[in-house]
């Protein structure tokens, strides 16, 4: 398993996200944040540089086949020839919990879709609506 992240322009997120849902992969996490790149933090002038805006992606898979496709995603539509354009790595998971259904490792990234679940609410019961004997 492992843990692909990505930083993103975010005039690319729609198109990637779209891309990801259409791949089948669930469970993306998207934050705003803010920094710098590999182009140094001085400008030409001297000036401190502006920190830029972007997105970060963050999301787990299962196998090292499902980390190429979502990495394709990413790159496929953030690639950029501009100064910018982000940056992605992966790092190995050494394990995943579904908290809802307590699934574990493979089983918790599967997609809902793929497994034909519906959202299950559990009832639970307690002794004051359980009749006594």
């Amino acid at each position: 398993m492992y843990l692909v992240t990505a930083v993103i322009n975010k005039t690319n997120l729609k198109n990637v996200l779209e891309d990801l849902f259409a791949k089948h992969f669930e469970g993306i996490t998207v934050s705003d944040v803010i920094g710098k790149g590999s182009f140094g933090l001085k400008e030409a002038d001297n000036g401190v540089a502006d920190l830029v805006e972007k997105v970060k992606l963050e999301m787990v898979v299962s196998t090292a086949e499902n980390k190429e496709r979502a990495m394709e995603c990413v790159r496929s539509n953030a690639h950029d020839l501009g100064r910018g354009a982000g940056k992605m790595w992966w790092i190995e998971v050494g394990g995943v919990e579904r908290i809802r259904t307590g699934e574990k490792d493979q089983d918790a990234l599967t997609t809902q879709i793929d497994k034909k679940i519906a959202n299950v609410t559990h009832i639970a019961t307690t002794h004051i609506d359980t009749p006594c004997s």
